[in-house]
């Protein structure tokens, strides 16, 4: 059964860019980009203020213009119009669409930097000959043997690197923090100082008149769960009964509820692979506070961007199935059977964090265990060094295949999945086209995943929605982004989306 209410929102802070580099085929594997300075806080940049996903909320970083949101990406707002010339500069009032064109005794030159060779106008714009013959590709390069019109690569990088990358600056991650302490606890318990005397005991107080309404059963349970949790767990169980009830009898795909499977995380012995990785009350803290917000579910440093995009739909979407998962992964059999029949099992070293990560010990563990399933059965996944390792050969993969995504999904959502490879521009246009309209809030366990072209890799990111002109889709380092819909066919690599076949 789904959970109804997606819990989504959007604060969007401004463009980082990433590395970038030739653009791989879509089969390549899709790790993160290379390890920056470690930021302070905590790397997400998206808000939770309601139960209910607001797609197209006013976003962070962007400026308000005539109290009117500014879509332009850094595009400047002219005499009150919006300039799209993107950078380019007025003349006189006019438009110069000239492109950095010199005027020549007051006549346009068209040439764009040509020169004149014996008198006759070279149109070759730079072109070199090659084997005597007029090269037109304006040096663009090749791509899985599609020509890439992207004129030379330095536009087509720039845009490219705009679209994701984790937003690390200390200034924008202390403020979101501060947001996200707020909106995480909109009123339930606000008032408390957080470790002043008494305060556990007061947020428990709370916590037990909120939980009046729910059967004796879910009560005790409750109890049990509280009886497990420092201030700071019993902040977010407070927060999600406050805001979402209906949240704590949400059913998993075996009949179970969430609260059901907390009591079990609170109670059973944890795995002993996890020894001196982790404990009992930090891990049902970490998956608390995914469950209150999602938004918070990030990749890190690790390149697990697709697993992330995952993880951040399933908690959305089914928090009781997330919460099952995570019980029976860290529980003394340390392995968890996923809607489809496939099991993921807990490694030693599965809860590791790298020191410059910002990940709770939950989404390392669940990434961690979903790169090891979906790679496959001889590939163990290192959350240290980022990188997975073949037992038997030694060979190394970063990332995930994309029919290695399209079988975990399979698994985690109960449905079976398609990748649609785009080879060019005009297959992106078609299925674009068939995405028009599309919404993640009326599709619920049906999550389309986007692979935008990163050069020497793809990113994986989840789709929002296609509405207004413009692509929303959310980045797994925690923030929701969007495009202009032309730019959908030229950086959206493959797209893998459910055929709704039951597995």
């Amino acid at each position: 059964m789904a959970f109804d209410p997606k819990i989504r929102s959007a604060v969007v802070p401004p463009r980082v860019t990433v590395n970038t580099g030739p653009t791989a085929p879509p089969s390549t594997p899709t790790p993160a980009p290379a390890k920056s300075p470690a930021p302070t806080g905590y790397g997400v940049g998206s808000s939770f203020d309601s139960p209910v996903r607001v797609a197209d909320k006013a976003s962070e970083g962007r400026a308000k213009k005539g109290g009117v949101q500014d879509d332009s990406i850094g595009r400047a707002q002219k005499g009150g119009v919006q300039d799209d010339s993107i950078g380019r500069a007025k003349k006189d009032g006019v438009q110069d669409d000239s492109i950095g064109r010199a005027k020549k005794g007051g006549v346009q030159d068209d040439s764009i930097g040509r020169t004149k060779k014996g008198g006759v106008q070279d149109d070759s714009i730079g072109r070199t000959k090659k084997g005597g013959v007029q090269d037109d590709s304006i040096g663009r390069t090749k791509k899985g043997g599609v020509q890439d019109d992207s004129i030379g690569g330095a536009g087509f990088d720039a845009v490219r690197s705009a679209l994701v990358g984790p937003d690390d600056d200390p200034a924008r991650l202390e403020l979101r923090n501060a947001i996200y302490d707020r909106l995480e606890n909109p009123t339930f318990g606000y008032d408390l100082e957080k470790g002043s005397p008494g305060a556990s005991e007061t947020l428990s107080r709370g916590i037990l008149n909120l939980a009046k309404s729910l059967p004796a059963a879910a009560r005790e349970q409750l109890g049990t769960v509280m009886k497990r949790l420092d201030e700071d767990g019993l902040r977010f169980l407070g927060a999600a009964l406050e805001k979402t009830p209906k949240l704590f009898t949400n059913k998993d795909s075996q009949g179970g509820s969430l609260l059901s499977s907390l009591a079990k995380l609170a109670t059973q012995p944890l795995n002993a692979k996890l020894a001196g990785d982790t404990t009992t009350e930090t891990l049902l803290r970490g998956v608390l506070r995914d469950v209150v917000n999602p938004n918070r579910i990030d990749q890190g440093t690790a390149p697990t961007c697709t697993v992330t995009s995952m993880m951040f739909e399933l908690v959305a979407d089914e928090p009781a199935e997330y919460a099952r998962l995570m019980a029976d992964l860290t529980g003394p059999a340390g392995k968890a059977t996923m809607r489809g029949g496939g099991e993921l099992r807990l490694d030693a070293g599965d809860a590791a964090v790298d020191s410059r990560d910002w990940r709770s010990a939950s989404q390392t563990i669940f990434q961690t265990a979903a790169m090891e399933y979906a790679n496959g059965r001889f590939m163990d996944f290192d959350p240290l060094a980022g990188k997975s390792t073949d037992s038997r050969t030694g060979e190394e993969q970063r990332g995930i295949k994309p029919s290695q995504q399209a079988n975990l999904l399979s698994q985690l959502f109960g449905v079976k999945y398609s990748t649609d490879n785009l080879k060019d521009e005009k297959e992106g246009a078609k299925v674009l086209e068939s995405l028009r309209g599309f919404n993640a809030v009326g599709a619920q366990n049906r999550p389309i995943i986007l692979h935008i072209d990163q050069g020497d890799y793809n990113h994986a990111v989840t789709l929002e929605s296609v509405k207004a002109g413009r692509v929303q889709f959310r980045d797994p380092y925690g923030v929701l982004r969007s495009m202009p819909e032309e730019l959908f066919p030229k950086y959206v690599m493959a797209v893998q989306r459910p055929t709704d076949t039951v597995v």
